[in-house]
Formats: structure tokens, sequence, C-alpha cells
């Protein structure tokens, strides 16, 4: 995996509060690295005019053009350590908003894995984030109508970053009906095709197997991002049973692989 780093603890400046602070430290580290380190005091009486039961958050802002797309890459991820007063988290502790590009059509996503007193990774596929080309701002809120008054929140953020495969791979290989009938034209295949730059394509070799052997084969073109492939079956007479689908990325020896089954045809 490649990885670009997003937001360290040396952006502290550049993260704008409300209701918390945010500062770098050390009283948590995952590795020899300080972190950045949110603090909120739960207050229900306090927060602003329009939220008087607030509604503490920290945004940072991506003005560089270039650090704003993200379509060449797979994942945003982050780890976060969680303290807090409480005997255990709300649900949906946090949430995480990512202007794409603007509040209007805004990305977000509630922090549900983070653990008290524990580590957590955090990871999004990016193909869940529409218009991940254009991102320019990151904001966490928490709503404090989830916490009682007074309560104690501390997140510590660790390296949140982009990720990307660095060769071609294939994710979320599968057939789209797991059973099909023996007299099929093809077998609608979809998977996710990430490691080559947006633009760039390869061929991706797909193929139906029963015991070891070959029963039909495709190759086509892929670009990067979520498609569907038919396997062409050329007419062939198949037997009823389990059969394995395979794929691969040319020049790459990583195979994605799952299980089907066709069945005799009512029609045959």
């Amino acid at each position: 995996m490649e990885k670009r780093l997003l937001f360290g603890p040396d952006s502290v400046r550049q993260w704008s509060t409300s209701e918390s602070t945010v500062e770098a430290s050390t009283n948590r580290m995952r590795t020899q690295t300080s972190t950045l380190h949110w603090h909120i005091t739960v207050d229900h009486f306090g927060g602003e005019a329009k939220y008087p039961i607030g509604w503490p958050r920290v945004n940072i802002a991506i003005k560089e053009p270039a650090a704003r797309d993200w379509s060449g890459w797979d994942y945003l991820q982050l780890w976060v350590y969680t303290e807090t007063s409480r005997e255990a988290l709300p649900h949906e502790p946090v949430v995480m908003i990512l202007h794409t590009p603007d509040k209007e059509s805004a990305y977000n996503r509630p922090l549900d894995g983070l653990k008290k007193g524990e580590w957590a990774q955090i990871r999004i596929p990016l193909t869940q984030v529409p218009r991940h080309q254009e991102v320019r701002l990151m904001q966490l809120s928490i709503s404090d109508s989830k916490y009682r008054h007074q309560d104690q929140l501390d997140l510590y953020f660790d390296e949140i970053a982009l990720f990307r495969y660095a060769q071609p791979t294939l994710l979320d290989f599968a057939a789209e009906s797991m059973v099909m009938f023996t007299d099929a034209n093809a077998v609608p295949v979809r998977f996710n095709l990430v490691g080559i730059k947006p633009g760039e394509s390869v061929d991706v070799v797909c193929e139906l197997r029963q015991d070891g052997k070959t029963a039909a084969r495709t190759i086509v073109k892929a670009k990067r991002g979520p498609q569907r492939l038919a396997l062409d079956l050329g007419g062939a007479r198949l037997a009823a049973g389990n059969y394995e689908l395979a794929a691969s990325a040319a020049g790459v020896t990583q195979t994605a692989t799952t299980e089907m089954r066709l069945v005799a045809s009512p029609w045959q």
C-alpha cells in the first residue's frame, strides 16, 4: 500500500474549533509520533445561541487544489484512541463530514467503530464518497444531546491519511447470482479495480473453472473503479455442479476467486 499523510500533529494550527479544543499531544501515542488531541467537555447550557444543547466540532480546510483530489486513492484511513468519563460511548459518538466540495453536497459518516480505552482503525473506501476528486474540508463533530451534561470526551487522532494499492488489484469480486441455469449465455460479474491511475486501463482475465479445468474465459480492458463484465459462456453446454470464478489483472499473480453453482435448466 502507498500512503499520503493528510493531517498530522503539525497541522494543529490549521484546525478551527467550536466548544472544544485541539492540540498536539504525547499523552496517547500509537507509534513514536505525537497525536492530535481533541477535547470536549459537554455543556448543555453554554452552547451557541442556535444550538443551546451544543454542537462541539473541529474542522480543517484543504486549501491546495492538488491536495483536494483524492480520485487516485482507495481509502481514507485514521486511527482514533478514545477516553471518556462515561461508562460507554453512545451510538454514533462522533460524525465525520467531508465537503465534496461544499456543505450542500457533504458526505456524512458516523464513526461507530470507536471504543473506550482502545485504538480503533477507521478505514473508509473512497468509492463510498461521491465527488472525492474535490474534497475541500474535513469536519469532526458530536451532538451534545447524545451525552450528559459535563461528560468528558478525549479523542486522539493518529495518521489521518490516504492509502492505495501499489499494483492492480480486484476488490469486491463476485458473481451477480451465485446460482444460475446451465443454459445461461453469460455469467455477470462485478468487481472494483484499484491499483492503477485514473485514465489508465489493464487487461482483466476472468475464468469459470471446474475441478481445476477452465470451462470459459473472457479478457476485458478495464479502468479504475467499480465495474461489471459478462463472462461469455460461448454457447458451451456446461454440466450442473459447483464452479469457481477467478479473475486477475494482467501481469499480477494475485487472483480473486468466488464460488457459484450451475443447476440443470428446465428448458433444456
